[in-house]
């Protein structure tokens, strides 16, 4: 206040010219209002002292208009002024003023990039679906189309009473006699049903036309009626074993295997791979109750036998993950925009419907932002997301690595890789690594892997058994090793454990024999098999054996 009292009063001292420049300088130096006042004070004294000797007021009027003159171009002495003041301030505050318009400035960068990061958008650029209908799609009439007769044999399930599809779901072992008639029935009157599904297995191809906007979104309507079928041959054969008719069994048991062939025959899309082992294990855990329920004549085992191995011969049961590729690779031109520098980044909006497939909301782009912004990893996510993920090729290059890996670690078995010391998971967060769209999209590799290996074992302990039983009825008890079932040209090939490495254990007993797996365990539990809460024994588990022989049978509690 003392200040700008001190200013005024040389104001007032002051020729009317001259406060008018200085006020000009004062307006055009826009700087702080205490360093204003400053550089007024000063400049006022300055004339006071240039004015102090003139004794007439037009003399000082004449001198003012000189020294106004002298000083120059207002704006030019306005902006020297203010270079000035900014060099004599301490170092300390030219610092924070340096600090603030940087923060200042990467922020409104960083703004802008946000918005610019939102609002790319992907390209569409080719039809997957369209080139996955050509990869499946063998060079041959559709006469030939197994799928045709298999697609045409379910519209019976569309409709299909209440009755009959509960007592279809249920294992032999669980059905009372009144579910047999009922079965037996439905069963002779829909006979044409399951001649299709025979009719269909004897044809050289099996494909189907996929159908969708994206890959995705593919629809696969043929699934549940394919694994009614299946059921529907189990019960047929079964019925038939019960009536003493054995060939007629062991032909819808053949059947219901070639049908899970032909589905996974493609080698493409995974889930059908697992649907067509499902089925194939449907019929060989079928053959092995019927094995265990029923005295079988040689002749007719050594016919079912012969017809395994050969089917067995030129079967392979390593998983293929071809078709998953392409399913990323038709969500990576949906999941990256196109076209802008760095070669396209995440586009959040599709990232989040992919992630909330199995969730009943559809998942929003300001919920993902919430979510993501809500913890502390949160936003070492959102960082990673905006300036650090890897853009569209460099994705692709890694799923490319990715299903490379799959393919080739497919190929080992459970007892390999435990050996090898080859750990799954580490691997693969290597090629993954903070790849937010390949860690959503990348599928459980070492289960899916896992499933077709010991599918593997489940069959060729069935051959086994069936030359064990052929065994015992020409030589009157069963041997004492496997070995002596390839000595004795009763075997082709010793079955072999995928989690031990070495031959499945066998075991002759006093009445019989015990023939199983180590499972998943890899630890020799002596042929005890895992069951559930309700006491139904589980082939396959992370406890327990896999008991192939004696057949495990259900004790409900």
């Amino acid at each position: 206040m003392e200040r700008k009292n001190e200013t005024e009063g040389k104001y007032s001292m002051l020729p009317v010219s001259v406060t008018g420049f200085i006020k000009l300088i004062i307006k055009k130096m826009r700087y702080r209002k205490k360093v204003g006042e400053e550089v007024e004070a000063e400049l006022a004294t300055h004339f006071e002292d240039e004015l102090k000797g003139c004794k007439a007021d037009s003399e000082r009027e004449q001198k003012a208009q000189q020294l106004v003159t002298e000083f120059g171009d207002v704006k030019m002495l306005a902006i020297l002024l203010r270079r000035a003041k900014k060099r004599c301030r301490p170092l300390w505050r030219t610092v924070v003023a340096r600090a603030f318009q940087a923060v200042g400035v990467l922020f409104i960068c960083l703004v802008l990039y946000i918005v610019w990061f939102l609002t790319g958008k992907p390209v569409v650029t080719r039809d997957y679906i369209a080139e996955f209908n050509l990869m499946v799609r063998p060079v041959a009439d559709e006469s030939l189309n197994a799928a045709i007769l298999y697609n045409k044999a379910i519209e019976v399930f569309e409709e299909l009473p209440e009755d009959i599809s509960k007592a279809l779901g249920k294992r032999y072992y669980e059905a009372t006699q009144e579910d047999k008639q009922l079965m037996g029935k439905w069963l002779t009157d829909n006979d044409e049903v399951l001649e299709l599904v025979t009719a269909g297995t004897k044809r050289p191809y099996y494909w189907q036309h996929y159908e969708g906007e994206e890959m995705l979104s593919v629809l696969l309507p043929w699934f549940a009626g394919y694994r009614k079928l299946a059921f529907s041959l189990r019960w047929r054969s079964r019925l038939h074993a019960e009536n003493g008719r054995y060939e007629e069994a062991f032909s819808d048991i053949k059947t219901c295997y070639l049908f899970g062939r032909h589905i996974k025959g493609t080698k493409l899309v995974l889930i059908e791979q697992l649907v067509g082992i499902a089925i194939e294990a449907i019929a060989v855990e079928n053959l092995r109750d019927i094995l265990s329920e029923h005295q079988i004549d040689a002749t007719v085992l050594a016919k079912v036998q012969k017809d395994f191995e050969q089917i067995l011969a030129s079967e392979d049961f390593t998983m293929s993950f071809e078709g998953e590729k392409m399913f990323v690779y038709d969500e990576i031109q949906r999941c990256f925009t196109e076209d802008r520098f760095g070669g396209g980044h995440l586009y959040l909006s599709r990232i989040g419907e992919i992630d909330s497939f199995d969730d009943e909301s559809e998942t929003t782009t300001m919920d993902i932002i919430l979510d993501t912004l809500s913890s502390p990893e949160g936003w070492g996510r959102a960082v990673n997301v905006l300036f650090f993920h890897p853009n569209k090729e460099e994705t692709r290059e890694a799923a490319d690595r990715f299903y490379a890996f799959c393919e080739s670690f497919a190929q080992k078995t459970p007892a390999q890789i435990k050996a090898e010391g080859l750990g799954i998971e580490k691997e693969t967060m290597k090629i993954v690594g903070d790849n937010l769209f390949l860690s959503i999209l990348t599928p459980a590799l070492e289960r899916a892997a896992e499933i077709g290996h010991r599918h593997r074992t489940n069959v060729e302990a069935t051959i086994s058994i069936l030359a064990l039983q052929r065994y015992k009825a020409d030589k009157g008890s069963f041997p004492d090793d496997l070995q002596e079932l390839v000595t004795a040209d009763y075997l082709r090939q010793l079955p072999v454990d995928v989690f031990s490495g070495r031959l499945l254990v066998y075991r002759k007993t006093d009445e019989s024999f015990i023939l199983y797996s180590i499972g998943n365990n890899f630890k020799d539990d002596g042929g005890k098999p895992e069951v559930d809460s309700e006491g139904r024994p589980k082939l396959w588990d992370y406890d327990g054996d896999a008991v192939f022989w004696p057949v495990p049978k259900y004790e409900a509690q």
